[in-house]
């Protein structure tokens, strides 16, 4: 968690990282990994020196949103911060279906142009090279 959370003032002395608590395969860290550590953040940390080989090949696969809780709990007024986040997820797949792909519209010259008509239309007669002097 950042430094200003937990009751830590920013800037104040962390404890030495000890092992997790859950090690068990699939524990709440792997799935933070899975949901957090995207490419950006994996190269964010390689820029400050930290080696990320062991965790190379998770996290998602694409970009991510993150919403702090609090502003989906003024959204959704559960009895709890659980409560809302279900009401938040249940509203965001409520209506979730797979997109509908609409033919892509043809380009306007896919059309034939229309044949020109009046003085200085080509007439079948004027079908012939140009003649030179």
């Amino acid at each position: 968690m950042a430094n200003g959370m937990m009751g830590n003032p920013m800037g104040a002395q962390q404890p030495p990282m000890e092992q997790p608590m859950n090690t068990q395969m699939g524990g709440t860290e792997d799935a933070v990994l899975d949901m957090h550590l995207t490419e950006d953040v994996k190269q964010a940390l390689q820029a400050k020196g930290i080696d990320v080989s062991a965790v190379a090949d998770r996290g998602p696969k694409e970009p991510v949103v993150v919403i702090p809780v609090s502003i989906i709990m003024n959204k959704y007024q559960g009895a709890s911060p659980e409560e809302s986040m279900k009401q938040f997820v249940q509203d965001m797949t409520a209506n979730a279906q797979a997109p509908v792909t609409e033919p892509m519209p043809q380009p306007a010259m896919a059309e034939a142009p229309p044949s020109p008509e009046g003085l200085g239309a080509p007439t079948p007669e004027m079908n012939r090279p140009p003649m030179t002097a």
